[in-house]
C-alpha cells in the first residue's frame, strides 16, 4: 500500500508502507529469544536473520520483554524490518553471531534500559555500538535517565544505586572503561524516552515516531497521530469517580487474565475442587479470557469499565464489543476497522470473475483475520459486554468461535448474565456488595443520616435484593431530590408491582424482583411530584431509548424521538404543528423538545441515563429500558423509526448509525417475532427500504462480511414489501386488524414494486457470490418481470438487471459451473 493512502485510512489505523518498503514485505520479522521462544523457533530465526538486513534492532535484557515484543510487532506492521533479541538467551555461537550481525546492520538501535541492564555485558556492548554510530535510542523502563551517573553507580551513591549499584558493577564482569562509557552515553543520548507508571502506550508511540523520523518514513507519524486521536473514544463511558468496592474482584480479574487463579485463592493456597475431592485443572481454559457472570444490575459492566480505565495504558487499544444477541457478530466484525484490516467482500459488484464461496466460509474467514490480528504480540484489551447467549442469534453458531485463541498479549473480558458463564472460559462470579459499600452507595452525597434513616436504608436494600444498580439509584435520589429514606420507603410501599406485564422471556432482574420494580415506580412518581409532567416525559425518553440499539445514542435524536412520541401524528398534522411554531406565544417553549431536554438532564444527574465518551451521545442501562418499555404506550417505536429514517435521508454518518438502523429494521420486520412493532404506510416503507435497508445490507456485506445478518435482512424486507404490495393487487378482503383492501394508487404501487425488485437483485448478487446460480437466476427473472411492468422494457433499471442476468448468471450456468453450498 503506498504512502499516498488516504487520511481516512490512516485514521482507522491502516498500515502504511512507503514504496521502497513494499518489496520487503515478503521477508518476515525475526525474533531472537523473545519471551520464552523455544530452540526450534530460535534456529529458524537465526537462519532468517542471516539472510536479510534489518532497519531497527530492539535489544532488551529480559526485564522488558513485553515492550520489546510490542515494539517489534508494531514496526513489522508498519513495514519496517526489525529484529528483537535478548542475547543472553542465544544458546549457541550461530545465534550470537546472527544477533551481532543484526546489531551491525541496523540503521537505528533501540535499547530498553532497566535497573539491571548494566549487569548485562551484551546490553553494554549494544549501547556502545549504537553510540559510536550515533544511532542509539535508549528507552528507560523503571529507571530515570538522571540516575545514570557513572561515579554514583561505582561509589554506590544515589537512591537507585544504593540498591543496584555495587551489584551491577560486580555482575558486569567487563572492563571499567567500556562500562563507564556506556553509562555516560546513556545519560547524554538524544533522543531518549522514559517509561513511567501509567504511560506505557504513549511511550511506545513516542518511540515509533522517533524511529519514523530517524528512518525517514514519513508515513509513520500520521498513523501514530491517528492512533492517539482515537484514544479518547475507545472506552464508551467516562471513568466512574463514584466506583465503590470490588477491589478484591479487580485483583482477581487481573490475576485470572494472566492465566492464574484468583488472587485471594492464591493467598490462601486454595484451589477449586470437585465434589469427590479432586482438584480442578485450569489447563482447558482459554488463556487471557475471563467471563464476569452476574445478574442484571450487579455491576459487571462497571467492573469491566474500572479495569479498562485503570489498565488502558498497557494496551494499544481497548476494543469494546456489544454482546447483545442481535448485534454481537456484527459488532465483533467491526473490530476490523480499529485493527486496520480489510474483511469485506465485493458481494454487490459484478460477480462474473469472482470465485464462488460458501457464505459461512466468507464470514468465518473475516473472523479468522480479526483473531489472527489479535494473536500478534501487540496487546489489545477486548471487552464483550452483556453477552446474552452462547449461541449466535442469526445462525445458531457457538459464540466461542469468536473468541481469539493463542493470544500471548491480548486479553478478553466477557460480561454476561449467563449463570454458568461460557464453556472453556474462566468465570468470575460477582456476589453482593458488602454491607459498608452498599451503605455508601445508598447514602450518595447526603449528609450524615440518623440511626432511623440508616435502618430504613437497610430495609430498602433488602427489598431490592441488594442489586447495586438499585442501591446507586437510591443514593442518587437522596442526593438530587429533597426526600429522606423514610419518604422513599413509603413511596415504594405505595407503588404497585406490575406483575401482569411481565413475560417468561423478560429479564429476571425485574420479573423476579418486585422490590426493584417498586423502587423504579417510586422514583419516577417522586420526580413527577417535583415538576409537573417530569415523570411522563422521563418515562417517554426511556421508552424511546429501548427501541434504539444498545449502543450510545445521539442525545438530539433521542430527544426528537421522545418528543414525537407524544401522539401519533399524520403528515398533515405534523406539517401544521411545524408551521405554528414560529408564531407561538413568548410563553411557549423556545424549541421543540425543551421538556425532554430538561428531563434528560435530570436523568443524567440521577445516573439513569449515562453520558458517553462520544460527544453528544448517551446510553441507558438495560434494566431501565425494559422497565420503560413494559409500562410505555408503544408509540415510541414509530417515533424512533422516523428519527432513524430522517437521519439516513440526511446522509447521517454518525457513529453507531448502522446499529440504530438495524434496530429500526428489527422493529419494522418480523424476523423471528410473530408481529412487528411498527407498521409503516406503503410509500414510507418503500422509501425506507431504498434509503436505509439496501445501503445497510451493502455496508454489512462489502464492509465486514456480515453475511448471515445481511441476507436475513434482505429476505425479511422482501417479505415485508411483498405483503404491503399484496394489499394493492390481491383479492379485496378484510385484514385481521379491521383494515380494508387498499384502493390502487399507481404511484405507491410503483414505489413498492421497484423496492422489491431492488431487493431481489441484491439477493441475486449475494447468491451468485455463494455459487447458488439457480436461485440467483430466479431472483433476476422475478425482478425483470416486475420492472417491465412498472418501468418498461427499455428502462435503464430493467436493462441493467437483464444485462446482469445474461452476462453473469446465465453465462456461468451454461458453462457448467457447479454451485456450492451456502
Amino acid at each position: 500500500m503506498a504512502a499516498a493512502t488516504s487520511s481516512s485510512g490512516a485514521a482507522r489505523g491502516v498500515r502504511i508502507l512507503d514504496p521502497e518498503e513494499v518489496r520487503r514485505r515478503a521477508a518476515p520479522w525475526t525474533s531472537l529469544g523473545v519471551d520464552g521462544a523455544d530452540r526450534e523457533e530460535e534456529a529458524a530465526g537465526r537462519e532468517r536473520a542471516r539472510a536479510r538486513e534489518c532497519d531497527v534492532y530492539v535489544g532488551h535484557g529480559g526485564d522488558a520483554r513485553r515492550m520489546a515484543a510490542w515494539l517489534r510487532a508494531e514496526l513489522e506492521l508498519l513495514g519496517v524490518p526489525c529484529v528483537a533479541a535478548d542475547r543472553r538467551r542465544c544458546g549457541d555461537a550461530p545465534a550470537h553471531a546472527a544477533a551481532r550481525a543484526a546489531v551491525d546492520a541496523a540503521v537505528v538501535g533501540v535499547v530498553l534500559v532497566t535497573p539491571t541492564t548494566l549487569r548485562n555485558p551484551y546490553a553494554v556492548e549494544e549501547v556502545r555500538a549504537f553510540l559510536d554510530r550515533g544511532a542509539l535510542v535508549p528507552v528507560f523502563v523503571g529507571v530515570r535517565r538522571g540516575d545514570f551517573v557513572a561515579e554514583d553507580v561505582v561509589a554506590g551513591r544515589g537512591d537507585l544505586w544504593e540498591k543496584y549499584g555495587g551489584h551491577l558493577w560486580m555482575a558486569y564482569d567487563g572492563l571499567e572503561e567500556e562500562w563507564r562509557e556506556a553509562v555516560e552515553g546513556l545519560a547524554r543520548a538524544e533522543p531518549a524516552v522514559e517509561v513511567r507508571v501509567g504511560d506505557l502506550r504513549d511511550r511506545v508511540l513516542d518511540v515509533l515516531e522517533i524511529l519514523g523520523a530517524r528512518l525517514g518514513r514519513r508515513a509513520i507519524s500520521p498513523a501514530v497521530r491517528a492512533w492517539r486521536a482515537e484514544a479518547g473514544l475507545e472506552i464508551p463511558f467516562p471513568w466512574n469517580t463514584g466506583f465503590v468496592g470490588r477491589e478484591k474482584e479487580l485483583l482477581d480479574l487481573e490475576s485470572m487474565l494472566r492465566g492464574g487463579a484468583r488472587a485471594h485463592d492464591k493467598a490462601s493456597r486454595n484451589r477449586p475442587m470437585y465434589p469427590n475431592g479432586a482438584f480442578v485443572s485450569e489447563w482447558p481454559f482459554l488463556d487471557g479470557v475471563v467471563c464476569i457472570s452476574a445478574a442484571s444490575g450487579a455491576g459487571k459492566t462497571e467492573l469491566a469499565l474500572e479495569f479498562a480505565h485503570r489498565h488502558w495504558h498497557e494496551y494499544k487499544k481497548v476494543l469494546w464489543v456489544h454482546g447483545e444477541a442481535r448485534y454481537l457478530r456484527q459488532s465483533y466484525l467491526k473490530l476490523a476497522d480499529h485493527l486496520g484490516i480489510a474483511v469485506g467482500d465485493s458481494f454487490l459488484q459484478s460477480t462474473g470473475r469472482a470465485t464462488a464461496r460458501s457464505l459461512h466460509d466468507i464470514e468465518g474467514d473475516a473472523i479468522a483475520k480479526i483473531n489472527k490480528e489479535l494473536a500478534r504480540d501487540i496487546p489489545y484489551l477486548v471487552v464483550i459486554d452483556n453477552l446474552e447467549s452462547e449461541k449466535d442469534w442469526w445462525d445458531r453458531r457457538a459464540v466461542g468461535e469468536l473468541l481469539p485463541r493463542g493470544c500471548r498479549r491480548t486479553r478478553v473480558i466477557v460480561t454476561t448474565r449467563l449463570a454458568g458463564g461460557i464453556e472453556g472460559v474462566r468465570t468470575l462470579a460477582l456476589g453482593d456488595l458488602d454491607a459498608s459499600n452498599a451503605m455508601r452507595l445508598m447514602k450518595g452525597s447526603t449528609r450524615a443520616l440518623s440511626e432511623d434513616d440508616t435502618a430504613f436504608l437497610r430495609d430498602i436494600q433488602e427489598t431490592v435484593g441488594g442489586v447495586p444498580l438499585g442501591l446507586a439509584l437510591v443514593g442518587a435520589m437522596l442526593s438530587e431530590v429533597p426526600i429522606g429514606p423514610v419518604e422513599l420507603r413509603g413511596a415504594m410501599r405505595r407503588a404497585p408491582h406490575r406483575a401482569p406485564t411481565w413475560e417468561a422471556r423478560d429479564d429476571a432482574a425485574l420479573r423476579d424482583n418486585p422490590g426493584l420494580v417498586q423502587l423504579l415506580d417510586a422514583c419516577f412518581a417522586l420526580l413527577g411530584r417535583e415538576a409537573a409532567g417530569l415523570e411522563e416525559v422521563s418515562l417517554r425518553l426511556l421508552e424511546a431509548s429501548s427501541f434504539f440499539a444498545p449502543v450510545p445514542i445521539p442525545a438530539a435524536m433521542l430527544v426528537d424521538a421522545a418528543h414525537a412520541a407524544v401522539a401519533v401524528e399524520t403528515p398533515w398534522k405534523r406539517f401544521k404543528r411545524t408551521m405554528k411554531l414560529p408564531c407561538a406565544s413568548p410563553r411557549a417553549p423556545s424549541f421543540a423538545g425543551s421538556a425532554e431536554q430538561e428531563a434528560l438532564a435530570t436523568l443524567q444527574r440521577l445516573g439513569v441515563v449515562r453520558r458517553s465518551t462520544r460527544e453528544g451521545c448517551v446510553s441507558v442501562h438495560g434494566v431501565f429500558r425494559l422497565f420503560s418499555r413494559k409500562i410505555g404506550s408503544g408509540r415510541a417505536a414509530r417515533a424512533v423509526m422516523d428519527a432513524v429514517a430522517a437521519a439516513a435521508a440526511q446522509g447521517g454518518a454518525a457513529r453507531n448509525a448502522d446499529d440504530h438502523t438495524w434496530a429500526a429494521c428489527l422493529s419494522l420486520f418480523r424476523f423471528d417475532a410473530p408481529a412487528a412493532s411498527v407498521e409503516l404506510p406503503a410509500l414510507e416503507l418503500a422509501r425506507f427500504v431504498t434509503s436505509s435497508v439496501l445501503p445497510l445490507a451493502a455496508r454489512c456485506l462489502a464492509g465486514y462480511s456480515a453475511c448471515s445478518a445481511a441476507l436475513e435482512l434482505l429476505r425479511e424486507a422482501t417479505d415485508g414489501v411483498f405483503e404491503a404490495e399484496e394489499k394493492y393487487v390481491g383479492v379485496p378482503r378484510r385484514s385481521s386488524n379491521g383494515g380494508a383492501y387498499v384502493e390502487l394508487d399507481p404511484k405507491v404501487y410503483r414505489e413498492l414494486a421497484r423496492a422489491r425488485a431492488e431487493l431481489l437483485v441484491a439477493r441475486a448478487r449475494v447468491m451468485m457470490r455463494a455459487g447458488e446460480r439457480a436461485v440467483a437466476k430466479d431472483h433476476c427473472q422475478s425482478a425483470i418481470n416486475i420492472l417491465e411492468v412498472v418501468s418498461g422494457d427499455w428502462h435503464p433499471a430493467t436493462l441493467a438487471v437483464r444485462a446482469f442476468l445474461e452476462q453473469d448468471v446465465l453465462v456461468q450456468t451454461l458453462n457448467g459451473v457447479e454451485p456450492t453450498t451456502v
